[in-house]
């Protein structure tokens, strides 16, 4: 990559990140309401990171026997025969609902989140409050060395 290419990659990244956290407060509000009018008293998820790979490890919900399915038009969901991504406007499962949420949260705020040492926590939200909170504890490589 040439250096003038390189600028303009790293222009464009820097101005898409700072986009996506421009935009994210919204992404915040529609997502709470949504689950206000779907009746949703909480939900806790959990994640952890390293390694070059992540994955939501826990959610839970309050009441957590809702079955139910939450209309959010065209997504993209896998497809475990062909293993690839289709596009569906049917429902999405409300603990899908969740995850994708979570997984946009930690990409648009918390970039590498997966990576190396990586990143573990929870996410949480509660009708009472109507906060979103984000508890999270980032690991560090550190090294020291010393000559006697």
């Amino acid at each position: 990559m040439s250096n003038i290419e390189t600028k303009d990659f790293l222009e464009k990244y820097k101005e898409e990140l700072k986009e996506k956290k421009e935009n994210f407060p919204s992404k915040v509000d529609i997502f709470k309401n949504k689950l206000k009018d779907l009746k949703i008293k909480s939900f806790r998820v959990e994640y952890s990171g390293s390694g070059d790979s992540g994955e939501i490890d826990e959610i839970f919900y309050e009441p957590n026997d809702l079955k139910i399915k939450v209309d959010v038009g065209t997504w993209k969901k896998f497809d475990q025969q062909s293993f690839e991504y289709k596009e569906t406007n049917e429902p999405k499962p409300l603990k899908d609902f969740i995850e994708d949420f979570c997984y946009e949260l930690l990409e648009d705020n918390h970039g590498g989140w997966e990576i190396n040492e990586g990143q573990s926590g929870a996410i949480e939200w509660d009708i009472k409050d109507n906060d979103l909170s984000h508890n999270y504890t980032t690991y560090i490589e550190h090294s020291e060395s010393e000559s006697y």
